[in-house]
Formats: C-alpha cells, structure tokens, sequence
C-alpha cells in the first residue's frame, strides 16, 4: 500500500514536472518574433516537436560550412556567431543571449551553413529539425508570414551591417556595433552585452588598441561608463571621433 502511494506520488511528481517543462517552452516560444501571431494550441504543438538542448562553455553548436539542418532558440546562456576566412582570421557578427534565435534558414534550404555559432557560457536552447519543422508547417501554413516577416528583418539588418563596414570610418562601425548589441533599461540608458574590446575588434574590423583610445576618450567625455565588461551608454555617442 505504502508502495503504491509512493509510485503514484512519483508519476503525479513527474507528469507535473513536465507540464511545468512545456508550458515554459510554450511560453518561450510565444516571444519569439519567428512565431508571433500563432495560437497557444499551435505553439503546445511546436514545443512537442522541439528538443532541448544544453552546451558547455566553448562548446561548439554549429560550424560554418556543415550541411545540418535545425533551428536553434536560445533558452539561457550567451553564443557567439562567427565566421573565419581562408587566413584563419575571424570575424564575429553578433552575440545572442535568451530568446535570439538562430539556423532558420537551413529550415528552407540545403545550402551549407554560412556561420559558426559556439556558446560562451553554458547554455540551454531549443533544436527544431528540418523534418518536424516541415510536419508543422504542413498543419500550420499561417506561420509563414511570421517566418517571411522575420528573415526579411534579418535581411535588412544584415543590409545595414554591410553598408556600415563599407561605408563608415572605424569610429562609425564601432558606434553602430555599440547600439547593435546594447538594451534600453527602464530609465532609458543603454547597457550592451559583456563584451571584451577583442570582442569589438573583431566584430569591426579593426584593432583592440584602437577601441582602447577611442573607449579612453568616450569615457573621457562621460558619454559611456564599463562595468563587468558591459558599456553603459548615458547619452547620445558623438557623430564623429
């Protein structure tokens, strides 16, 4: 009888437990700008076809040139997304912290990855693969202006940062990766990500040395402030350096 009881408390412990797991993800999923606009219903279905996934430290999600097919939804945690040349040399295109996704368009086509993504914290996200983004899609076409909406935003963005590396100054480049990575807070400041003066170089094309003068005389001028390796910016940064 005791024992019983025990095994019906466990599995009640359990089924609960993961109701808890799916209704998170539904909720995750629900903020995700790819799938705004759809049902609860539609979202509990997606959350069943998508895997969680947990990756250590300087741990290797994706890399540039695999045929994987998946997308990945970051959970928790911080990745990198970079590509290297044929002399090695790397240049990093952004950071994602939770809620940024990341491989949808391998969900449309066969071409080769064009990035490497790599977690620089321990990380969760969620994997939906090719096959069951496909057996979702096929019970819910009304996702598709949600998914069009979302990778022309990507295209325009990726625009953007095509015309500011050709276009501006390293100064111009450095202000616009400042603004890219950082988040308004509630008082209207912007706080970036954790981001080393490597980190921008890389991101811009240019030298840490040269984001160490250029950080030297912004702190100089009170428009920004770092702590624990995040810019704080308090006012408009100057057109010009």
């Amino acid at each position: 009888m005791i024992y019983n009881t025990f095994v019906s408390f466990y599995w009640c412990y359990i089924i609960d437990d993961t109701k808890q797991a799916l209704n998170e993800r539904i909720s995750k999923l629900g903020t995700i700008e790819l799938f705004s606009g759809i049902s609860t219903e539609a979202l509990s279905e997606l959350a069943d076809l998508m895997k969680k996934m947990t990756f250590k430290k300087n741990e290797v999600i994706i890399t540039q040139g695999d045929k994987t097919r998946s997308l990945f939804i970051i959970t928790s945690g911080r990745m990198k997304v970079y590509a290297n040349d044929e002399d090695g040399s790397q240049t990093i295109f952004t950071f994602l912290t939770q809620g940024s996704f990341f491989g949808e368009l391998s969900l449309l086509d066969d071409a080769p990855r064009s990035a490497s993504v790599i977690a620089v914290e321990s990380s969760t996200a969620l994997n939906l693969s090719h096959q069951n983004f496909n057996i979702f899609l096929s019970s819910h076409p009304e996702i598709c202006p949600s998914l069009f909406k979302a990778l022309t935003a990507r295209i325009r963005k990726m625009d953007d940062t095509i015309c500011t590396l050709t276009s501006r100054d390293i100064y111009g480049r450095l202000v616009q990766a400042l603004y890219n990575q950082a988040t308004e807070q509630d008082d209207g400041t912007l706080i970036t990500q954790r981001l080393t003066h490597q980190d921008l170089a890389d991101m811009i094309g240019s030298s840490r040395e040269m984001i160490s003068r250029i950080f030297k005389d912004l702190k100089k001028g009170e428009y920004i402030s770092i702590e624990k390796k995040r810019v704080i910016i308090h006012k408009q940064l100057p057109t010009r350096w």
